[in-house]
């Protein structure tokens, strides 16, 4: 029984060692790309100005382009946090959506506020701040520009990575 235990452990101690060795090559190949320049011309992707709603609709979301930088974001609720998440690092701004929390009410719930009570699918900016993200992808991107607006954010430069 002692023979059947040390081999399972001498098993184990080789598995570990193959999967952080391989942890650690993937980690290589994605540290060479630190420095690699944003291609726009991919064949698989497309890039659009986030006032581009309507042709994000349906879309599977890649990545945000922000201040020349990519962010990778699997989704559009992400998306929105990122973008949401740079404008408050402005004091100014952050002032300026805490004031809009409880003003900025749907149809059924309200979008902006200072508690997640009531929301489906709350996204929690900073203390006491909550966007509501329960939305279809054009409804979601277009409440985002309504919140950038409100708040004086210049997202002229702001772009999504799509898929193709």
């Amino acid at each position: 029984m002692k023979n059947i235990i040390d081999e399972i452990r001498k098993k184990q101690d080789e598995i570990i060692v193959m999967i952080n060795s391989t942890f650690d090559s993937i980690i290589s190949e994605i540290s060479k790309c630190d420095n690699c320049t944003i291609s726009e011309d991919a064949e698989y992707e497309a890039i659009y100005p986030i006032t581009n709603t309507t042709g994000l609709k349906g879309k599977k979301v890649i990545a945000v382009i922000l201040n020349n930088k990519r962010i990778i974001s699997p989704t559009w609720k992400n998306v929105v946090k990122i973008i949401l998440e740079d404008a408050i690092k402005d004091e100014i701004k952050l002032k300026k959506l805490n004031n809009l929390c409880d003003k900025l009410l749907g149809r059924k719930r309200i979008r902006l506020s200072n508690t997640p009570v009531d929301m489906r699918s709350p996204l929690k900016l900073a203390d006491n701040i909550y966007v509501e993200t329960h939305y279809d992808t054009e409804t979601l991107m277009n409440f985002l520009l309504q919140i950038l607006n409100e708040i004086s954010y210049d997202y002229s430069l702001v772009k999504v990575v799509i898929k193709n």
